[in-house]
């Protein structure tokens, strides 16, 4: 059993330091504290994750069943795609320019505060992933597919009323009406 727990803590402490020398979050530290605590969550599981890293086209091996889990995480933002005050969750499904699209069997979306703790975990296999729908957004055109879960039912509601509500495919408004149907799934991985 790999020490997660440890990594986990490392990075949260490295990020409370750094946020005394520049508040913005180097963007890796956010993938890589999301991949440790995907890792915990399936060795709780009792899976044998072996982490890939970004030393392939997917994250995380689970040999035992063949199957492989792409990790991304998110902290809340806006990123200037809705007006002020709707903020999201945001996981890039698919690039534009991908070679390959079956690259993974299970996306694990993790929503992280900005503290790096209390992550929330959102399993989809590649099917429900995958029946997102295509975007096209402006500031983000390499993006093809993304999944955005709005902060609460309000900030969804906003985001709804927004001249960028057509950036909401029906699948992420069903995600968005029905978080609970993905949150903490770790079952659908079998």
């Amino acid at each position: 059993m790999k020490n997660y727990k440890k990594a986990i803590k490392t990075i949260i402490e490295f990020r409370k330091a750094f946020d005394g020398i520049d508040p913005k979050v180097p963007r890796k530290l956010v993938g890589d504290i999301g991949e440790f605590y995907a890792l915990q969550q399936l060795e709780r599981l009792a899976f044998e994750p072996d982490h890939k890293g970004g030393h392939g086209g997917y994250d995380i091996y689970l040999r035992e069943i063949n199957k492989r889990i792409e990790v991304r995480t998110s902290l809340l933002k806006n990123e200037g795609v809705f007006p002020k005050g709707i903020n999201f969750y945001g996981w890039r499904v698919e690039n534009r320019n991908q070679k390959k699209s079956e690259k993974f069997d299970y996306l694990v979306c993790i929503a992280l505060n900005d503290n790096f703790i209390q992550p929330r975990y959102y399993i989809f296999t590649y099917q429900e992933a995958f029946k997102v729908g295509d975007v096209n957004i402006g500031r983000f055109g390499n993006v093809k597919k993304k999944i955005q879960l709005f902060k609460n039912r309000t900030t969804y509601k906003n985001a709804l009323k927004s001249k960028q509500a057509y950036l909401i495919t029906p699948y992420e408004r069903k995600i968005n009406r029905s978080p609970s149907s993905f949150q903490n799934k770790w079952e659908k991985i079998k």
